[in-house]
């Protein structure tokens, strides 16, 4: 059963940030490839606002529970993005309005034309709010899977703390989108279909077309690519094989195979990321040399 918006705001509310120690990353500053995923997390989670601004185009927007919930996603996803804009300002990077001004220059097309798209969405496209709900569930999934390996990887004690806050208000928005999708699918051919069609076609790691697509290739590839990170998405697909109608996609795996294809494409590497203190389990994932050479279908016959 859906979960109730009254339990939502029971548990929700600004991301607390005043004891979280910023200065720490002056004196012990993260790695490159970790400030990179951070700023493209920075950027996405700040989109929120447009996403919302999408959503709004559907008949959804009669729902008051509806309406009631994206308010909420929308104000905790803000300040998920003023906190990780605040740890790029310690490392001297751009953040908040500077870099949102630019992203917004550079995706200003789509930007124009996405609140006509959703609405013919949502208005030509039966069933289409259970694709939506659906498509939330899997991208607060990844989300939360990114935010646990982003923290495992930097092994930095404050950026732990953070993530660990990130992630909980994550999971509530997971939980929240997934009661809905299973509510929606559940005995509803019909949906299953529409539903199962629009994922297998279009989904895509969160990010294509709103930062530039190398920078969503990077984050998915580098976090999801090999070690511990493959483990955490086939948890994911597992989740997703759970919801009515849509088992075996493999929509995850498929998308972090084609995103490493794209780094090494375009920069022609994937830097392996550091091992946490006391190694990490091997898994067939964990041997970069030979991972470098795979296609997305070699990648995903590994599995």
């Amino acid at each position: 059963m859906a979960i109730s918006i009254q339990k939502f705001e029971e548990q929700g509310g600004r991301l607390k940030t005043d004891d979280i120690d910023f200065e720490s990353f002056r004196s012990q500053p993260l790695p490159d490839d970790v400030l990179r995923c951070i700023g493209y997390m920075h950027d996405i989670e700040y989109q929120t606002v447009l996403y919302t601004r999408e959503l709004l185009m559907m008949p959804a927007w009669k729902d008051p529970q509806f309406t009631a919930f994206l308010t909420l996603w929308n104000y905790e996803e803000y300040w998920h993005g003023n906190a990780l804009g605040r740890i790029l300002a310690m490392h001297d990077r751009p953040a908040h309005d500077p870099r949102l001004a630019e992203m917004r220059r550079f995706n200003k097309r789509y930007l124009f034309w996405s609140p006509a798209i959703f609405w013919l969405l949502g208005h030509g496209v039966r069933k289409f709010p259970a694709v939506h709900m659906t498509w939330g569930a899997i991208n607060e999934w990844t989300a939360n899977a990114a935010y646990n390996r982003l923290a495992a990887i930097a092994d930095h004690p404050v950026l732990t703390e953070l993530l660990g806050r990130i992630m909980r208000q994550e999971g509530r928005h997971a939980g929240y989108y997934a009661s809905f999708a299973r509510d929606m699918l559940e005995d509803d051919i019909k949906a299953q279909k529409v539903t199962s069609w629009f994922l297998r076609h279009q989904w895509a790691p969160v990010g294509n077309g709103d930062v530039p697509k190398i920078e969503t290739s990077f984050a998915t590839a580098y976090l999801f690519g090999s070690g511990d990170g493959m483990e955490l998405i086939d948890r994911i697909e597992d989740r997703i094989d759970m919801l009515p109608g849509l088992k075996g996609l493999n929509l995850v795996r498929t998308g972090i195979a084609n995103a490493r294809e794209h780094v090494i494409e375009v920069e022609g590497f994937l830097p392996p990321p550091p091992a946490r203190a006391g190694g990490e389990r091997k898994s067939l994932a964990d041997d970069e040399s030979e991972l470098q050479g795979l296609s997305a279908e070699e990648l995903l016959a590994r599995r």
